[in-house]
């Protein structure tokens, strides 16, 4: 006999291919139409628990409260060096939100409202919950913990305090933010707290603290910085007293008197005769182009009267007026007197008096500008020997000069720090105590309606989304783990091999009664349907030995074989089961029988040649069976092996229209191998939804490998409310099983 081939084996790879491409779309489908009641187990489990737990959340609520850095304030006076600069710029309100978050800060108000009274920031004040009695660190006793390093060190009142202290701040801290508004000088501080008067009233004293913080930090900047003058000042006025005495000191000492203007006294004197000596020499230069115009004049024959002293003259101007006027009455008179004329001589004469005047005059003239020159260049003389004098005398007291500028110098520089100082200090002390912070509130928190978290409506419909995310992840993981076969498709398409029978889910000492019983049934239906089945793998040839085997235990083949046996002498064929399994048979327990009669090990050992000595009858189905027997000291694999096994079957087919071999699991024995290739056909069990396809397919290579006629795969244990969810194209033999149920009696 030569195995039946895998069908898919004809097919080429792309037709499988798409087999499993289509099977895919829809096996999605199947799968959760499969374990629906699963997914809505699991979709409403976590959707409850989720719930459950949102609702025990304690709501948080946030209360917001605005302030303005950097807001403009009435400047008294300028006093930069000591109050805020500009607080306009991202850096500057960069920083004061880290001031407001500052661990100083968050203490103040901690403190102020008494808040380590308050369970909220001190966890010791929390009633101790059932969970922590299982936490199993509370369990060790305290000399195991101190050996683990676990006990706590006992602490002074004063360092638990701080400890409560410091564990609140970081508990604020994680309540509270400050953001910066962005493109504005806002700073949004908000607070989360269980209370919502609480959370507003925190925000707002907060922001108040904060303000009032400022205005401190300043206060005390400017009561640090007047000390500091006043203190600089002290030290400056002796500093300034003792340079001024020590310039005073050496002008005595070296007898530099000062001017009015305040340079020294021979500089002062060199200054003014070296003014007066320019002076002196421009009037001599002056007094010399003078004389010398006019003695040119009268030396050359020129007309003197254009000198410029000569014009200037009055009493030269009326000689000549007198002059004119003598020569115009001689120019009258000369027409009516001759030259000779008394009246004419007489007006010559005075003519000739005047212009001899006039001359004198001129003379004296020039001898006054002569005597001028003469003193102007005594008194350049003069001048010039003064300023050689007391250049001479200023050349000795020129280094005491330097020595004395440098004292001066350091008495003024020290005058003028002085008096910086002395200005800074009266504007300190002015303005103490009228600094304005850099900040203010714009917006107070107010009392929040509703909680800011958890957000329950979005938190719902997260769980919600999640519940159908874990609903189909546990579907799909169970999908991937469940390595077992549900449809006649899977079979062919995983392990090429037909169907040739879907047993019912039922217990099995029902099943085999339900046989006899209710022979309308599905579970009986099922059974005809697997011997129609059989029938129809070998239609050339009778089909008289049947074996059935398993891959692995438990997998109902026994109580498969016990009901078509049963099913096939209630048709009314003579039929025999053979309980082959040597090591774990069930035959006889299954039918619940208490016999202990011999069966197949005692027939092959023995020579007897009655056959019936070693069978007995089923009187409910007419059914024959043959026991183990009791020949427990037989080797399996050489027993089935002999020729008295192949003779044994060959009488068996004789006798009996159908002999039916309840074999071992394959994977557990070789016996099933060894009687493989003495069947007509074999009946392979598969567990419904439950062997593992690997463990299947190598059970089948080793029945292969032994030359076994396989019928087919029987799914034994068929869930049929199920099935009809894993029939992927709504038809075939079986379909009727999972669809049509109310046609069967149960």
């Amino acid at each position: 006999m030569q195995p039946s081939k895998p069908p898919f084996a004809t097919m080429d790879n792309n037709t499988a291919f798409q087999d499993e491409e289509n099977l895919s779309i829809s096996h999605i489908l199947h799968v959760f139409w499969l374990r629906r009641q699963l997914f809505i187990a699991v979709f409403v489990s976590v959707f409850i628990v989720g719930a459950i737990v949102l609702f025990q959340i304690t709501p948080k609520y946030t209360a917001e409260a605005k302030i303005l850095v950097g807001a403009a304030k009435a400047q008294v006076v300028d006093v930069k060096a000591v109050l805020s600069g500009d607080m306009s710029t991202d850096d500057a309100v960069k920083s004061e939100v880290e001031v407001l978050t500052s661990r100083s800060l968050a203490k103040k108000v901690i403190t102020k409202l008494n808040l380590l009274e308050r369970a909220e920031f001190n966890p010791g004040l929390k009633e101790k919950s059932f969970l922590s009695n299982l936490n199993p660190v509370n369990w060790l006793p305290d000399d195991f913990k101190e050996a683990l390093g676990m006990h706590s060190v006992p602490l002074t009142e004063e360092e638990a305090e701080e400890r409560r202290l410091a564990k609140a701040t970081d508990i604020y801290l994680e309540k509270l933010t400050a953001t910066p508004v962005r493109g504005s000088q806002v700073i949004l501080i908000t607070f989360k707290s269980t209370d919502p008067k609480l959370a507003a009233k925190i925000a707002n004293t907060h922001a108040d603290i904060y303000i009032v913080d400022q205005l401190e930090a300043k206060f005390e900047a400017t009561e640090k910085a007047t000390t500091w003058l006043n203190d600089q000042l002290t030290e400056l006025r002796v500093k300034v007293a003792d340079s001024e005495k020590a310039v005073e000191t050496y002008r005595s000492t070296h007898n530099l008197s000062r001017g009015a203007q305040g340079e020294g006294l021979l500089q002062g004197q060199l200054s003014e005769i070296n003014s007066q000596l320019i002076i002196a020499k421009a009037a001599r230069a002056e007094a010399s182009a003078r004389l010398n115009q006019v003695e040119n004049l009268l030396k050359n024959g020129g007309d003197i009267e254009t000198a410029h002293e000569v014009l200037s003259s009055n009493l030269i101007q009326s000689l000549r007026q007198q002059e004119a006027e003598l020569k115009r009455k001689v120019s009258e008179m000369s027409v009516e007197f001759g030259p000779k004329h008394p009246q004419m001589i007489r007006i010559q004469a005075e003519i000739a008096d005047l212009q001899a005047n006039i001359q004198t005059e001129i003379k004296k003239i020039a001898a006054g500008l002569r005597n001028e020159l003469n003193i102007a260049s005594s008194r350049e003389q003069s001048l010039q020997s003064s300023l050689n004098s007391i250049e001479f005398k200023s050349g000795s007291s020129q280094k005491d000069e330097v020595a004395l500028r440098a004292l001066e110098r350091e008495a003024n520089a020290n005058r003028i720090l002085f008096e910086t100082f002395l200005n800074r200090f009266k504007e300190t002390s002015t303005t103490q105590g009228m600094a304005e912070a850099d900040a203010r509130v714009i917006s107070a928190a107010e009392i929040p309606q509703q909680a800011s978290s958890p957000k329950k409506l979005l938190i719902l419909v997260v769980i919600f989304a999640m519940a159908g995310v874990i609903s189909s992840a546990v579907i799909f993981m169970l999908e991937m783990l469940n390595p077992g076969l549900r449809s006649p498709e899977e079979v062919e398409s995983h392990l090429g091999m037909p169907t040739i029978g879907l047993i019912p889910m039922m217990n099995e000492q029902d099943a085999i009664e339900h046989i006899l019983t209710k022979p309308h049934s599905s579970l009986a239906e099922a059974i005809n349907s697997l011997r129609v089945s059989i029938k129809l793998s070998s239609p050339d040839k009778e089909v008289k030995s049947v074996m059935i085997t398993s891959s692995v235990p438990s997998e109902g083949k026994s109580t498969l074989a016990l009901c078509l046996a049963r099913g096939a002498a209630q048709s009314g064929q003579r039929v025999i089961i053979i309980d082959a399994d040597l090591r774990r048979p069930t035959i006889e327990q299954k039918l619940g029988l208490l016999t202990k009669s011999k069966g197949l090990t005692d027939l092959l050992v023995s020579d007897g040649k009655n056959i019936v000595d070693f069978m007995f009858k089923d009187e409910k189905s007419n059914l024959y069976i043959m026991p183990k027997g009791h020949a427990d000291y037989v080797n399996s694999t050489e027993l089935f092996n002999s020729n008295r096994m192949k003779k044994f079957i060959s009488v068996m087919e004789e006798k009996f229209d159908l002999v039916i071999f309840d074999m071992p699991p394959v994977m557990a024995v070789a016996d099933a191998r060894i009687l493989a290739s003495l069947m007509d056909k074999t009946i392979y069990v598969v567990n419904w939804d439950k062997t593992p396809r690997k463990v299947i397919k190598a059970g089948l290579q080793q029945m292969f490998s032994a030359n076994a006629n396989i019928a087919g795969i029987a799914l034994q244990q068929v869930n049929l409310k199920q099935y009809g969810g894993f029939s992927y194209n709504n038809s075939g033999h079986f379909y009727h099983y999972g669809k049509y149920g109310q046609y069967y009696s149960n």
